[in-house]
């Protein structure tokens, strides 16, 4: 009987793992043909512009964004890793936006960078909040990125001052996310809600609420279990 339980528990523990590694997987696969041909255009402007420097720069970055989302050796990396892939792709969006989208990155606070987190939690919530949101705004956009370290969680905030969102607006983007069946716009977002729970249990995830900035606020929730620590290196 014990032996069979056992067989139970390794069975749905193999069978989590799975669902984890495919949902990554599939957020993986979502490399976001506008974001792509966007960078080929900022590319020929600098290209034209004959600003090889630049160029240099800009190829570089792409470079590294590129490998960090099709690498497939680990499911999990530091959050300094993921931090530093979702710096890269918010300063590749700020040579389109550079004019009429201010940018907030905070630093992420001592002791906190070498937490292991799963990779691409943050980077596709700041690339929704660009295709979004924030691309659409006719008025000058500001992005936040915001971590905090608190007794039995850590959270980071991806927040912008968007389209002016209604509270019904943020309660069908709620439902959304918690509903199998979902649009492609949530998809990403849904993966990396479900791969949370997965990973550290009920009370992770993502939230979302209104910010103070007038558009959406996205909590990125990793949940510390009663007398467990957040894992680091």
């Amino acid at each position: 009987m014990i032996e069979n339980l056992q067989q139970l528990i390794d069975r749905d523990f193999k069978k989590t793992m799975m669902m984890q590694r495919a949902e990554l997987r599939q957020l993986q696969s979502q490399i976001n043909p506008h974001f792509l041909y966007n960078s080929f255009f900022i590319l020929n402007s600098l290209a034209r512009t004959g600003d090889t420097e630049r160029i240099e720069q800009f190829t570089n970055m792409l470079g590294v964004y590129f490998r960090f989302i099709t690498r497939n050796e680990t499911d999990q990396v530091t959050l300094k890793e993921e931090v530093e892939h979702s710096r890269i792709y918010t300063e590749i969006q700020q040579l389109r936006f550079s004019r009429r989208i201010k940018v907030d990155f905070g630093q992420v606070p001592p002791g906190m960078d070498q937490i292991q987190v799963p990779r691409l939690i943050i980077q596709p919530i700041i690339e929704n909040a660009y295709e979004h949101s924030l691309e659409k705004n006719t008025s000058m956009g500001f992005l936040r990125v915001q971590f905090r370290m608190e007794a039995n969680y850590v959270e980071f905030i991806v927040e912008d001052n968007g389209m002016d969102l209604q509270m019904e607006d943020i309660e069908r983007l709620k439902e959304r996310l918690h509903n199998e069946t979902g649009t492609d716009e949530m998809t990403g977002l849904m993966n990396i809600h479900r791969r949370l729970i997965l990973t550290y249990g009920e009370g992770s995830g993502l939230f979302l609420s209104r910010s103070e900035l007038q558009g959406l606020k996205v909590a990125v929730r990793i949940h510390q279990k009663e007398g467990d620590q957040i894992t680091n290196v």
